[in-house]
């Protein structure tokens, strides 16, 4: 128990629940080894470079220990380009894992060497002066409950998901391993991931918030509108090796380096939605002439990237927040209660007022050439009223899943809808499945059994095994593959410029078949390709080899898939399948219902329960209040992180963001960043009691309190 005594009277109890220091330690030993020994197993085993990986995280945990305050500043940078499944076939890990887990790793090794409380904590029973604020303690005391309450009911889900997976394993279910899919056990894992991830640098966190709240908070700012700039680079390079630069009428959608939308869903949009107030951070807070332009630059080609996305729930949620954005720093500039969150322009910075008008001016142009060069925002927004309509039936048929007041109250268990929703839902199955047999001792050795939609022949088609190839040469391509199927089958087969899901016409595909039987048939190809025509907004990208499963059989069996170029080059690696699914990826093929509900809450819904859906929003709603008005409202940063989060409820609206962990990291990021967020503390914060001790113990012996 720790007692502080009240100058002016009585002194009051006040108690408090603390953890010795050793068995701090002990904690921190042990997360660290946790996060140590997964992360370097994961790297050891990654599918391209697994010793470099190994030195690489092992580097960077020590980069971490050394200076903490560094991965809130990479780590969001780096998140757009840490995902390299198209070329490792992983879904359930990724590089970014790596990164959060070394983080995890040398923030722990970091509070065991101090073998000391965070700064700002009690020491020797010394409450110190920031919290010995009775409303600031109870303020960061419910944001604490609160978290830990999510992060229970999260572990349930978790278990829920892990339980029903096991229980509803079938014949032709994949065994547990690095190339698991959606249906699979270990997507509840890959579901589960973000938040544990965020949880194991919580206490680096809030040690780093407690010291120097502003540095941090610049850093992160840093890190998102750097994360922001390779984005939307990324984006600028797919545009001119696919559709163009300067084409908005093909119907093409941007996706950046996220995967995660090879089945749809709003990766992108979300991480687009939550990064755009930084760029106004950016430009609002350059500290010079350089430093103005660099960001204004990063306006640019993030605007361009939002646009291009086509998206209406980037729309939406951007102009939203950037609404409520000039509000509130309208509001900070006009009121005399925070002058220090004002952008005050002395004369000699005349240049900014008059950079801002150009630089809006330009943006101005950026969105009418984007919407006016172009038809096919507006085909899409003619056809909102029909999406609407879809999206009402795929929520209400998501809401159906839920049938009993246990799983209301506590959902289906993390990563499970996408199992769930496409064996309950009449013709909403899967498109398609994976499962490479292995046969060891015999001479196929290994296969892939492609399996195609069980029920819906219109789903036929919607599912592509794919695997990366080189920009395609002018010139004729040979495809060798071995095909056996027990009945007839058809298999499409394309070679295609092509980035994620989008692909430039494509004139070089045909169609195999093979006529059933249990021998083996090796059928073959021929695919010519045409030289690429265009300006330097218009140059080739890399592309995909396809196979489409047309049915009629439910399987095809794949030994072997060769791609020869003109000069004999084998484009392919593992082409038998000798290591199972590496190098090998999937994608949906303009279907996409099944894998997302597209809509957080309703997400949060049917895998949590009610009791999850209203700890998240409970959160939010507090994340909001401390911004607001609470002790983080002194920050300069808290409009900002305001307009992130609100551009992350607003998307997710009509998306789903917690089923890509990516994404979804970024989200509690800033959730737990803005929960956290304090005042700057006093240079020298008083470590003893601000009134006599004399004082302190004569009113202590007067309230007779007894411990």
């Amino acid at each position: 128990m720790v007692v502080s005594g009240d100058c002016g009277g009585v002194a009051r109890r006040r108690w408090s629940l603390r953890v010795s220091p050793g068995l701090q330690v002990a904690l921190h030993a042990a997360l660290a080894v946790f996060a140590g020994a997964l992360g370097g197993f994961i790297a050891l085993h990654h599918p391209l470079w697994p010793l470099p990986l190994t030195v690489t995280f092992l580097a960077w945990s020590t980069a971490v220990c050394l200076r903490p305050a560094i991965w809130p500043l990479v780590l969001p940078a780096l998140l757009p380009v840490a995902g390299l499944a198209p070329w490792t076939g992983w879904i359930v890990v990724e590089e970014f894992d790596l990164l959060a887990l070394g983080a995890a790793l040398g923030c722990h090794a970091r509070l065991v060497l101090r073998r000391s409380p965070p700064a700002g904590r009690a020491v020797a029973g010394v409450v110190p002066w920031r919290q010995s604020r009775p409303r600031r303690a109870r303020w960061f005391a419910l944001a604490r409950i609160g978290l830990g309450l999510l992060a229970a009911s999260w572990l349930l889900a978790l278990v829920r998901g892990l339980m029903a997976a096991s229980a509803g394993a079938g014949p032709d279910s994949v065994p547990p391993g690095w190339f698991a899919g959606y249906e699979d056990p270990l997507n509840s894992l890959r579901t589960a991931k973000s938040l544990l991830l965020m949880l194991l640098l919580l206490p680096s966190l809030r040690s780093l918030l407690d010291g120097a709240p502003e540095l941090l908070a610049r850093r992160l700012a840093a890190g998102v509108a750097t994360g922001l700039a390779l984005a939307s680079l990324a984006i600028l390079v797919e545009r001119a090796g696919y559709p163009g630069l300067l084409d908005f009428s093909t119907a093409y959608r941007s996706t950046a380096l996220f995967w995660e939308m090879h089945v749809g869903g709003a990766a992108l949009d979300a991480f687009l939605a939550m990064a755009v107030p930084f760029a106004v951070h950016a430009v609002l807070r350059a500290p010079g002439p350089l430093a103005w332009l660099l960001a204004a630059a990063l306006a640019l080609i993030a605007a361009y990237a939002g646009l291009t996305s086509f998206s209406r729930g980037v729309y939406l949620s951007v102009g939203f927040s950037l609404t409520v954005l000039a509000g509130l720093l309208c509001s900070t500039a006009t009121g005399a209660s925070q002058p220090a969150q004002a952008a005050v322009v002395r004369p000699s910075e005349r240049w900014r007022v008059w950079g801002g008008r150009v630089l809006v001016g330009v943006l101005i142009c950026e969105l009418v050439a984007v919407l006016a060069l172009g038809d096919f925002m507006g085909r899409r927004l003619s056809a909102s009223a029909r999406d609407l309509g879809g999206r009402l039936q795929h929520w209400s048929e998501g809401l159906s899943l839920l049938r009993s007041p246990a799983e209301v109250l506590f959902g289906r268990g993390l990563g499970r809808f996408p199992a769930n929703y496409s064996q309950a839902v009449p013709g909403r199955e899967l498109p398609g499945r994976l499962r490479v047999i292995d046969l060891p001792g015999q001479a196929q050795g290994s296969y892939l059994r492609l399996f195609g939609p069980r029920h819906s022949e219109h789903l036929r088609g919607a599912f592509d095994l794919l695997q990366r190839v080189p920009s395609l040469a002018e010139g004729t391509y040979t495809v060798v593959i071995e095909l056996r199927s027990a009945r007839l089958a058809r298999l499409r087969v394309e070679l295609c410029q092509r980035h994620l899901l989008y692909a430039v016409p494509c004139g070089r595909s045909g169609v195999l078949v093979h006529q059933g039987g249990e021998q083996w048939q090796q059928v073959s190809l021929g695919l010519t390709a045409s030289k690429q025509t265009g300006g330097w907004w218009r140059q080739a990208g890399p592309g995909f080899i396809s196979l489409q499963f047309a049915g009629p059989a439910d399987f095809i069996d794949i030994g072997k898939v060769s791609v020869l170029a003109a000069d004999g080059r084998e484009l392919l690696r593992n082409a038998a399948f000798s290591d199972g699914l590496r190098h090998w990826f999937f994608a949906g093929h303009d279907y996409f219902v099944p894998w997302h509900i597209d809509n957080l809450f309703l997400e949060l819904l049917i895998d949590q329960g009610a009791i999850g859906l209203l700890l998240l929003l409970g959160l939010l709603v507090l994340a909001f209040a401390n911004l607001l008005g609470g002790p983080g409202r002194a920050q300069t940063l808290a409009p900002y992180l305001l307009a992130s989060l609100l551009a992350a409820v607003v998307v997710g609206m009509v998306s789903s963001l917690l089923d890509m962990p990516r994404t979804a990291f970024l989200f509690f990021l800033l959730l737990c960043f803005a929960l956290f967020l304090d005042e700057e503390p006093a240079a020298d914060p008083p470590r003893t009691p601000v009134c006599p001790p004399e004082k302190a113990i004569a009113d202590l012996s007067q309230s007779k309190i007894t411990a």
